[in-house]
């Protein structure tokens, strides 16, 4: 296996034949999980993206580059003007600084540049003397913009416009994003507001393109709910947007420590592949670039969670704390993908950092493959049927002397219907050689065996079946053992037993159902929430009810009671602390004790839960893995009520056989 590694570092690829990978319906990247239907010892591993030797590529030496802070690099390969471009984020940190600005303005109290520079060969960058803005008095200077935090920008062929050829999107806080249209990526329109964001969407690296295969233009952003998370937009004119929610956040173990920051995002093949900046605000607040795709540009799932795409570097490097990817496709050249990204040897933190201009380069296809796992047994990876056309079936692979890929096409059943002859190089979109000549049959698959080899793509028809497969859910397997059914109880007899509320709680020691109760008030909002213990130390209801309640299901009960009536109880589950799930029961606060309820089947699946009366927060996870991660129990009114305070007791959850 490290001889395989040590090949694939110094594997060659066929040369380029254009600079902008074009997407193909028809190439599969085997990253896709649609594509693989079964793998025996072989799994899908990340590519390796080679470092540039002259990294770090532009060093912050102008006067006005005061801090070029997550850098955001915007680059693209102009094909009219035979350039590279670079649009980059540079921020005014010291006021001394903020006060050469012509007319000083800041935004989040610094100033904000776009700087730009441009390449013949994408190593050696200028920094034109553009002469639009002026700093310290001058106009020789690469300033294409000012007071627009967070930019993305990217050259866009759709538009009729020559106008509009050019378009930035950017955001000057939480809720305020803008745009601007220009001819030539210099110089650029007054800032436009853009319509249908939510007060919680922005700063971060936006990005937006064309998006051909929908017909849409597309925006990604930031959706902050106590975390940072992933959101999409829409448009027909790039002016009035619509939301189309949440489509990638961390993982339920990953919490609030490790959480999505900016997603730029670009078509690859089929597919659409992002590079996600994980933001480490639990650990040291550095920030790693990993892998995603999605089949519909809605869908997103991270390649490899937690572990980076481009690593970042050595402690003390140039790239040791922070890496920050393009955005825009990678560039082509010489028979490699260019992917340009932001490296920074300080944490993310502070105003005052720079982030400088790097470059790493990637074989075509390379972004992951899959490999044997344990060398010297037979590995092999059966593809899902492809709907064949008249393209040929093309693989994509690296195989090291004395290494062997061999490729059966069969059926359904599994009857092979050809064989190609066995490819012992390092290939990329290689046509298949067939011994029967070609392949006649309507679709296919491919038994595609390893022999010191690495896959990434094939391609030569569509898939048949175009859904993502059904995310496993555990719960529902018909092989689970059902845990015996028991019942915990919250009885406040004694004390809190460690609930808190929002804004106070206090304990009683008598006046309750049975003896106890707790009492919960918000001071100057209209309501109070009761909220358990997160952990299983503290509380006896958090962890996986399925195994500590037991039974197929659940039932929820508690006593409330109010000064005024009005308002239903609701009931919240929690994943952990961090998103929810909510029930609202039949039954209204009152001044006597009442009794609400709610009730749950483990199996459900996201649908299941919904039809049932369950409603997810914006930013929540599945159903299965929320009930497998109980954390928070909340009792909170409905709105319509306008409790000032309520009082609670005797709260169960008694797992349920039906």
């Amino acid at each position: 296996m490290k001889s395989l590694l040590a090949f694939l570092l110094a594997a060659s690829v066929l040369a380029a034949q254009t600079p902008i990978p074009v997407p193909h319906q028809q190439k599969h990247l085997l990253l896709d999980s649609r594509v693989v239907e079964a793998a025996v010892n072989a799994r899908l591993v990340l590519g390796t993206p080679q470092k540039h030797p002259a990294n770090p590529l532009i060093q912050a030496d102008k006067p006005w580059e005061n801090s070029m802070n997550n850098l955001y690099p915007n680059v693209i390969w102009d094909e009219e003007a035979q350039l590279f471009k670079l649009w980059y984020k540079c921020v005014l940190a010291d006021k001394e600084v903020i006060a050469q600005m012509d007319q000083p303005s800041t935004v989040h109290d610094v100033g904000w540049y776009l700087l730009y520079a441009t390449s013949r060969d994408g190593i050696h960058w200028d920094k034109p003397e553009l002469g639009i803005h002026k700093f310290a008095g001058s106009s020789a200077n690469n300033i294409v913009a000012r007071d627009c935090p967070n930019v993305g920008v990217f050259k866009d062929l759709h538009d009729a416009d020559p106008a509009r050829r050019y378009k930035m999107v950017s955001d000057v806080g939480l809720g305020k994003p803008q745009v601007r249209f220009s001819a030539d990526g210099i110089h650029w329109g007054e800032a436009l507001a853009a319509h249908g964001f939510g007060a919680q969407n922005g700063d971060t690296h936006n990005n937006a393109l064309w998006d051909e295969r929908s017909g849409k233009y597309l925006w990604f952003t930031k959706l902050y709910l106590g975390e940072r998370l992933v959101s999409r937009f829409e448009s027909d004119d790039f002016l009035h947007w619509k939301n189309n929610g949440l489509v990638l956040r961390s993982s339920l173990a990953e919490g609030r420590a490790s959480q999505t920051y900016c997603m730029p995002v670009f078509r690859y093949g089929s597919i659409y592949l992002s590079y996600v900046m994980m933001y480490h605000v639990g650990n040291g607040r550095s920030v790693d670039c990993e892998l995603a795709w999605s089949h519909d540009g809605l869908h997103w799932q991270r390649v490899s969670p937690g572990t980076p795409f481009i690593p970042r570097g050595a402690k003390g490097g140039y790239d040791s704390e922070c890496i920050y990817a393009m955005a825009g496709p990678p560039i082509l050249r010489d028979g490699k993908l260019m992917i340009y990204y932001g490296g920074d040897d300080f944490p993310h933190t502070g105003w005052k950092r720079h982030c400088l201009p790097c470059l790493a380069t990637l074989r075509p296809d390379g972004f992951a493959g899959y490999i044997p796992v344990e060398a010297g047994k037979p590995a092999h990876v059966l593809t899902r049927a492809l709907r064949l056309t008249s393209e040929p079936v093309c693989i994509t692979a690296d195989v090291p002397p004395g290494g062997s890929l061999r490729i059966l096409a069969v059926d359904d059943q599994g009857t092979v219907l050809d064989a190609a002859e066995p490819i012992s190089t390092s290939v990329t979109d290689t046509a298949l050689k067939w011994n029967k000549g070609a392949l006649t049959a309507p679709a296919a698959r491919f038994r595609i065996e390893l022999d010191h080899a690495v896959l990434y793509a094939i391609s030569g028809g569509d898939l048949v079946q175009q859904e993502l497969p059904l995310p496993e859910n555990p719960l529902k397997s018909a092989t689970r053992a059902t845990h015996p059914p028991t019942t915990k109880t919250i009885s406040f007899d004694a004390d809190a037993q460690g609930w808190k509320g929002v804004d106070q709680l206090e304990h009683h020691a008598s006046g309750g159902m049975k003896g106890g109760f707790i009492h919960v008030s918000r001071i100057g909002r209209s309501l109070p929430i009761a909220l358990s213990p997160v952990t299983a130390k503290e509380s006896p209801l958090a962890g996986d009810w399925s195994r500590i309640i037991g039974g197929k299901g659940a039932e929820i009960t508690c006593q409330v009671r109010s000064a005024k009536a009005g308002g239903r109880v609701m009931i919240e589950l929690f994943a952990n602390d961090v998103a929810q799930w909510q029930f609202e029961t039949q039954t209204t606060f009152s001044p006597e004790w009442s009794k609400a309820t709610a009730a749950l089947r483990y199996d459900w699946d996201d649908a299941e839960a919904l039809a049932a009366g369950w409603k997810r927060a914006a930013n929540s996870f599945s159903w299965a893995d929320t009930i497998q991660h109980i954390g928070k129990v909340v009792i909170v009114p409905g709105a319509a009520g306008a409790q000032g305070s309520f009082d609670l007791d005797e709260l169960s959850v008694s797992g349920s056989t039906r």
